[in-house]
């Protein structure tokens, strides 16, 4: 599992390794919504998925499989603490402040990850 690092901002892309590749992942928050928004491209800028919303404790990949594209591991952003009573949404601050991580699950450890998280 690898845990991808985030920044106190309300838009910003970064690099991550994801099955060993390069790709792009630009996050947005979007105030009204009070929600964060994902792109994803390939390390040459070429578009995967666009607006992809972050909700917690899903794999987010699992809507926008059919995309050839997409590392075949998956992207989940978890709730650390499950006894929280808002765990339904993820906050602007909540991954910097430690209640939740966004995290990618490779594909030869999926199966163990998804059911202990769940």
């Amino acid at each position: 599992m690898i845990s991808i690092s985030m920044f106190d901002a309300n838009s910003f892309v970064t690099t991550a390794m994801l099955a060993d590749e390069p790709y792009k992942l630009q996050f947005s928050w979007n105030d009204v919504a009070q929600q964060w928004y994902l792109d994803i491209s390939t390390n040459d800028n070429v578009e995967i998925v666009r607006g992809l919303s972050i909700v917690p404790n899903l794999p987010l990949f699992s809507f926008y499989r059919r995309t050839n594209d997409l590392p075949l591991g998956e992207l989940m952003a978890v709730i650390v603490n499950q006894d929280e009573a808002d765990n339904q949404s993820i906050g602007r601050q909540d991954f910097l402040n430690g209640k939740a991580t966004l995290v990618y699950i490779p594909a030869g450890e999926l199966n163990g990850a998804l059911e202990t998280s769940l």
